[in-house]
């Protein structure tokens, strides 16, 4: 049955109302009497509880607009949550393999940090890795198969006297079959990378891992990449000389100079690229010829003058690039002569190379068959300390191994003041070592 009402539209106030009811149908008689209408007044009282509204007030009405909104796309609004829901739950690692991403595509997590490097008050681990070049094949193996060593040591900074001492420790020996052209291992750098101790093969242009047996006192190696010269567009592996972390990414570069020809001109500038790396493997090749060339005018080399660099390190405590040139020249560049071209020298430069501060190193030897080859800052230091190796080629231009004679040495010093705290100290192998950095070789891993 069909009823209407009418209701004044004034507020509710306790006023009397007149309500009309119509008439009701009686069906489906065919003849109906007419009933007249029925009016009743209604008292309407004060309500006892608070009227209920649609959408609450709002001083501001931001949330009676937003609930409006809401209401009128409730489709679109459950639609966009819902695929902010779905991109979600597929990015997490909850759907995929956990080594998805991991650096190299590693299954295992990393277990090396600089921070387990200090194993008492004031005393510290770190590791040496070296590049014997040709040196590097083991003859005696049946297969081709090169090596590089690995050496553990100790330093200890005796606050009181502010000087170091070193101890060094039974080498091991880092064995792999990959090689170029025959030449292989010849590993010029170690860092600590998102928990992965890394090494490069100047040869062969790859990075490797370096990891620890179960029982943390033996050690071997596994290729991760292999990244090509210059701009990338060459099968020729990168010429790796240092690297070094700076805000999360990995640098990776080379010496940092233009491959010339024996009458002095430029054959390639693929040396003077390097690679920035996340923590996904993932990379991209910079051009850095503006910051080599930087650093090179601040020394006075300009060409045919040059500087070769084994050792940069990006310093967070100071927000400065540190580079220790393993060679110096104002001249061209000679393959006899540059032997005796070794730098003392530390090159401070700020972030965006606008400014360089040029440090000597105060070593009691000015022999200039010593160059930096690679250094590590002393951890707690504020990166004002750093460990440094100190590598010689003498009579290796020739490529006559029978006479060509290697050796490396320690120092460590304030980069700031240039001040010694433990003066070149030889390393008992007769080799090239030419990466270092304060890590714990005795880790186990998890």
């Amino acid at each position: 049955m069909a009823r209407s009402r009418s209701v004044s539209s004034d507020r509710l106030s306790g006023a009397k109302k007149t309500i009309a009811i119509s008439p009701i149908s009686g069906g489906s008689h065919t003849t109906r009497k007419s009933i007249p209408p029925v009016t009743m007044d209604v008292e309407l009282g004060n309500s006892p509880r608070s009227e209920s509204v649609a959408y609450p007030k709002d001083q501001c009405g931001i949330l009676t607009k937003f609930q409006l909104l809401l209401r009128q796309n409730t489709t679109a609004a459950l639609a966009t949550i819902g695929f902010l829901g779905f991109v979600l739950i597929v990015s997490s690692d909850f759907l995929h393999d956990s080594s998805v991403g991991r650096f190299g595509g590693m299954v295992h997590d990393g277990y090396f940090t600089v921070a387990d490097s200090e194993i008492g008050n004031n005393q510290f681990r770190f590791a040496a890795v070296t590049d014997l070049d040709e040196l590097s094949l083991m003859k005696d193996e049946k297969k081709m198969t090169y090596r590089s060593l690995i050496v553990p040591g100790t330093i200890t900074h005796d606050v009181k006297t502010n000087k170091y001492t070193m101890v060094m420790e039974s080498s091991r020996t880092l064995k792999t079959k990959h090689n170029e052209a025959g030449r292989g291992a010849e590993f010029s750098e170690l860092t600590v990378f998102d928990k992965h101790l890394l090494t490069f093969d100047d040869r062969t242009g790859e990075i490797f891992e370096i990891m620890n047996k179960k029982d943390g006192k033996d050690s071997f190696v596994a290729p991760r990449y292999i990244i090509t010269e210059g701009d990338g567009d060459t099968d020729k592996g990168m010429k790796w000389e240092w690297s070094t972390v700076k805000d999360g990414l990995l640098y990776i570069g080379s010496m940092g100079k233009e491959y010339t020809r024996p009458d002095g001109s430029i054959a390639n500038v693929n040396n003077l690229w390097i690679t920035i790396m996340d923590n996904h493997g993932e990379f991209r090749r910079v051009n850095w010829t503006d910051q080599y060339d930087f650093v090179r005018d601040a020394l006075g080399c300009k060409s045919p003058g040059y500087v070769i660099h084994e050792a940069i390190r990006w310093s967070d405590h100071m927000r400065k690039w540190v580079f220790m040139p393993r060679r110096i020249s104002k001249e061209a560049y000679d393959d006899v002569l540059d032997e005796k071209r070794g730098s003392n020298k530390v090159v401070i430069v700020d972030e965006s190379f606008t400014n360089a501060q040029i440090v000597e190193v105060k070593m009691a030897s000015k022999d200039g068959l010593h160059g930096f080859s690679s250094f590590a800052f002393v951890p707690g230091t504020d990166d004002r300390h750093a460990i440094a190796l100190r590598s010689v080629e003498e009579d290796c231009a020739g490529d006559d191994l029978d006479v060509c004679k290697q050796r490396s040495y320690i120092v460590i010093f304030d980069i700031v003041t240039g001040d010694v705290l433990m003066d070149e100290v030889k390393i008992k192998e007769d080799m090239k070592f030419e990466g270092i950095a304060f890590v714990n070789m005795f880790t186990r891993p998890e």
